[in-house]
């Protein structure tokens, strides 16, 4: 085995670990919602209960002695109030969980994003030193700096701007027929860096064909700082859910290019039927049975075997499992799409 079968073995692994990493903390987070739904339901029930069994006892007092006058009949009302609010408070205590079980994935996701782009900053830093490196004159030495310059915050968030400076300054002194180092820190690396970059600018400025050193991407998958989500592409049709997974999932997905259609309960059969007509030319279809009902789950399945479309079912109410679910499903989708055009 050598050096660059033990790195890809030790990426592999580190990237397995960081996912299972996350997905225990996932499964907190499933087990703490059921947790806050049976506390929030307590909570309301232990308010509501307390106050209906007042409010009862006084109306029977009342009626005891032939009082009916309109204090009555507001306290009838308002214990009519409290008993629908205690056939409600199972499913306000799920969105009350719900909200917070977003947050928390919001969390998880931000979280994940923020390793991608650390990840990616330090496989730029490899691909710039190896750019550096490769100079073999003065002028192409000088040259990087240009490139450098457009890096400097991912460089300085990962604390590398200085090392990174000082191998192009010995670079350039090394390709430098100057007695004594021409390239000198000059105040902090980053204003030395500066003072390089310009002098770079000068050096293009008087020539026709003008160095144009750029970094390779050895290390780095791509010249973008990574965000999730965002080579996405192709039409999605989601059944079910709820509004704010809906929200969170298309916030989510903004800077992609997922054309996204959501039929939630809430929406209302109009809507589902107008996303029901986009199903033959779908490539993606997730039904979402966390929190949809029978009939909208039944009419989506239905229409997709009439259309003779495959589609997934997803027990979930939160934005993780949604989210992947759309990620795999649409790169699967892409991978097919290449193999089919070779």
């Amino acid at each position: 085995m050598d050096m660059s079968e033990l790195d890809t073995l030790e990426q592999e692994v580190e990237r397995l670990l960081v996912q299972a990493r996350e997905d225990l903390e996932k499964e907190k987070l499933r087990q703490q919602r059921e947790r806050q739904i049976q506390e929030f339901l307590e909570q309301i029930q232990n308010r509501l209960q307390p106050l209906l069994a007042k409010t009862e006892e006084m109306i029977a007092a009342l009626d005891g002695q032939g009082v009916d006058n309109p204090t009555r009949q507001l306290l009838e009302e308002k214990a009519a109030k409290i008993r629908q609010d205690l056939v409600n408070a199972p499913e306000e205590a799920r969105d009350k969980a719900d909200r917070q079980f977003l947050l928390q994935e919001e969390r998880l996701v931000e979280e994940r994003e923020a390793r991608e782009v650390e990840i990616w900053r330090h496989q730029l830093k490899a691909d710039l030193l190896e750019m550096i490196a490769e100079q073999e004159d003065f002028y192409s030495a000088t040259d990087a700096a240009i490139a450098i310059k457009g890096h400097v915050s991912d460089l300085k968030a990962i604390g590398a701007l200085e090392e990174v400076v000082d191998v192009l300054m010995n670079q350039i002194n090394e390709n430098s027929e100057t007695e004594g180092p021409v390239a000198r820190l000059r105040g902090t690396h980053e204003q030395t860096l500066s003072f390089i970059y310009n002098k770079a600018l000068e050096n293009r400025s008087r020539v026709d064909r003008p160095p144009n050193v750029q970094p390779p991407t050895r290390h780095r998958k791509s010249e973008r700082r990574p965000s999730l989500y965002t080579d996405l592409e192709g039409k999605v049709l989601v059944f079910g859910g709820h509004d704010r997974l809906e929200s969170a999932v298309r916030t989510r997905l903004r800077d992609s290019c997922v054309s996204l259609s959501w039929a939630t309960e809430q929406g209302g059969l109009q809507l589902a039927a107008q996303v029901e007509s986009q199903i033959p030319k779908a490539e993606l279809i997730l039904i979402v049975t966390g929190y949809a009902s029978h009939s909208l789950t039944e009419r989506a399945i239905e229409s997709c075997k009439r259309y003779g479309q495959p589609y997934e079912i997803i027990n979930t109410t939160g934005m993780t499992r949604l989210l992947e679910a759309i990620e795999s499903g649409l790169k699967a989708r892409q991978l097919a799409k290449r193999w089919k055009a070779n």
